[in-house]
């Protein structure tokens, strides 16, 4: 693969996460869905790989390439498990959800870290909550084929560069 084609296909990825990351905000600004902490987690993943992506393509296929590959990888599959840990919260029945919690404001403000960090990484009941779906598919479905996606487009970037 050329240098212009890897770039280009760089600007793809870039503005693919964008376009998620937009959306995010949207559902949450304008049609005021309020995010649960497995939303919360799933998007820091897709600023991190917003940074990466643009890191991949700012510097094309230098050496350092690879890396950033690696790190794609890694914030990808990261949020795949927020995605589909949130996906099982949903097909959970109602009486089997966690106890749902209040806001992550108010997590941090009064309560231990070990509760904040542990709502984060494994959700709560407010996380098992559908509250839009496309084509039969949740928002963290949705979530959850993209960083599959990005997962596999970190794996083709970490293949070619390291054929370099």
């Amino acid at each position: 693969m050329n240098h212009s084609l890897y770039r280009f296909w760089q600007l793809v990825l870039v503005f693919v996460t964008l376009f998620v990351l937009a959306a995010s905000f949207y559902f949450q600004l304008v049609k005021d869905l309020t995010p649960c902490p497995l939303c919360l987690m799933q998007r820091f993943s897709v600023m991190a790989l917003l940074a990466f992506t643009m890191m991949s393509w700012f510097w094309g296929m230098s050496r350092g390439g690879k890396y950033i590959a690696g790190l794609i990888i890694t914030f990808a599959i990261a949020g795949f498990y927020f995605a589909a840990r949130q996906i099982w919260l949903q097909s959970l029945p109602p009486e089997q959800t966690p106890a749902c919690l209040p806001g992550l404001d108010v997590l941090m403000r009064y309560f231990p870290w070990q509760d904040v960090v542990h709502a984060l990484f494994w959700g709560a009941g407010d996380c098992a909550e559908i509250t839009w779906s496309w084509l039969g598919l949740s928002m963290p479905a949705w979530a959850a084929l993209y960083f599959l996606a990005m997962a596999i487009a970190g794996v083709i970037n970490w293949m070619l560069l390291s054929k370099r």
